[in-house]
């Protein structure tokens, strides 16, 4: 697939239209396991990479720090 600069995204922009936090798109971007390049000291991701990213190596179960709380205060 041939991409241009036209769909080139900030890291936070990226990581807001993954769903994911900042960091985790960086060193998604870091590690080459998203479409990357980096210009300085700055990372500029392709925008229609970042499904197949989230399909293929994102492991949302991996994410949660702590487990989600019921209204109760339980864990589920």
């Amino acid at each position: 697939m041939e991409h241009d600069a036209s769909d080139l995204i900030t890291v936070p922009a990226a990581a807001l239209k993954a769903s994911v936090a900042r960091n985790t798109m960086l060193l998604a971007a870091k590690n080459g396991t998203i479409k990357a390049i980096r210009i300085g000291r700055n990372w500029l991701i392709y925008a229609s990479d970042i499904e197949r990213w989230k399909t293929e190596n994102y492991r949302p179960q991996m994410a949660a720090r702590y487990p989600k709380q019921d209204k109760e205060g339980d864990t589920p």
